[in-house]
């Protein structure tokens, strides 16, 4: 098997922090960046590499606050790559956190899961205030 590099994005304000290492995908924070095809373009070619010889197991974490619509096709097309791995055989565990209060976050997480066979655990998360 290739060895794969894991990846480390810091978040910003505009965009989110990404860790991903082989078996361990994590996005939190915002998602509005001024050229989504600039930020999500390495995610997704490191994606594509990890589709050919993925772990047995894959966490994935989605910690979105916020996402624009060119943000949100993206994470489509990964959740699209997640889902080839998953039809695989291969067990894909994806767990999206909303905020309790987040209706459009929460309508987000729901209609990416009723798109998709992989499995997506939507998972209110209570804000601290």
């Amino acid at each position: 098997m290739k060895n794969l590099n894991s990846i480390h994005i810091k978040g910003t304000f505009k965009t989110p922090e990404v860790v991903f290492k082989p078996g361990l995908i994590e996005f939190s924070g915002r998602s509005i960046p001024v050229d989504s095809f600039e930020f999500y373009e390495p995610i997704i070619r490191w994606l594509d590499e990890y589709k050919q010889h993925p772990e047995e197991i894959t966490d994935v974490i989605f910690k979105i606050e916020y996402v624009n619509s060119a943000s949100n096709r993206f994470i489509y097309n990964i959740l699209k790559i997640l889902n080839y791995i998953y039809e695989l055989g291969k067990t894909v565990n994806v767990k999206w956190y909303y905020e309790e209060d987040d209706d459009s976050m929460r309508t987000l997480g729901l209609d990416l899961k009723n798109l998709l066979t992989i499995p997506i655990d939507i998972i209110s998360v209570e804000v601290e205030r």
